[in-house]
């Protein structure tokens, strides 16, 4: 993909558009090219990925070609821990979640063997729920798929909820799409242990501000659509956190924020 493919595609998450920015990136590095208009639309497409923002901040500061390599090696091993730290999670047999988070998917296979059935919403309108159902079962996981407005009936005492993360912000709220919210309710209801997995590359740092989104599909109805891809979960509706850099429980989110903040200052100086 180059850059402005990676704007415009709404269809892989931001892991995938990440690595392919900075590959996108490096070949303009390296032919001395100006993408800064590219870049710029970027921005204006993509400004709710917190990650890719995070990445554009980073390398824009880039002076030699090591640097990029040295950044996805880094970015890999961060994916690689936080799956590995997920282990902690899996005391029940049951999994629900909601679109396709790639970490998700690798905490899924990384623990196959403690998970008999996982349960995944549909996650309207671009159905990435439905598609990653599609996958897992293909890959011999007994998966069961419910629409969205059905999410009570996904969930139960014998589940534990297991989200991505778009974005954590820095008092702790949790950035993911659209329906995590209702979810993560619906699961305190239902007494199903809620869950968040994402990387250091996820934390915000600052106010998050939401893009209603056009959809085709309703275009000249004669009313207003209001298509957001992201909502905010409270941390009191969540019992741990999952990164990198630790696994992190109700009594330890004070710690969560201190090292959220070191790793700000660290890498987002």
């Amino acid at each position: 993909m180059d850059i402005l493919e990676i704007a415009d595609d709404n269809v892989h998450g931001s892991e995938t558009l990440t690595i392919e920015l900075l590959n996108a990136y490096y070949e303009s590095f390296l032919k001395n090219e100006n993408i800064s208009d590219k870049i710029e639309y970027l921005k204006m497409k993509k400004y709710e990925m917190v990650q890719l923002m995070n990445i554009l901040d980073i390398i824009k500061k880039f002076r030699h070609d090591y640097e990029f390599k040295k950044l996805i090696d880094e970015l890999n091993k961060s994916f690689s821990l936080s799956v590995k730290n997920s282990f902690h999670i899996f005391d029940r047999r049951k999994i629900v979640t909601i679109s396709w988070s790639k970490l998700v998917e690798e905490a899924i296979k990384e623990n196959r063997d403690k998970i008999d059935e996982i349960n995944i919403l549909e996650s309207r309108p671009m159905n990435e729920g439905a598609k990653f159902a599609e996958k897992l079962s293909n890959e011999g996981f007994k998966v069961k798929m419910y629409f969205d407005a059905a999410v009570y009936h996904a969930l139960d005492e014998e589940s534990i909820v297991l989200v991505g993360m778009d974005a954590i912000l820095p008092n702790l709220e949790l950035v993911n799409k659209v329906g995590t919210y209702s979810l993560a309710i619906a699961s305190r209801e239902k007494n199903s242990k809620f869950y968040a997995i994402g990387t250091k590359f996820k934390i915000s740092r600052g106010y998050y501000e939401f893009i209603n989104h056009p959809f085709n599909d309703y275009k000249n109805k004669g009313f207003s659509l209001i298509n957001y891809y992201f909502d905010i979960t409270h941390p009191d509706f969540i019992d741990g956190y999952i990164f990198d850099f630790g696994f992190f429980q109700r009594s330890s989110y004070r710690d969560l924020k201190i090292a959220i903040d070191a790793i700000k200052a660290n890498i987002f100086q």
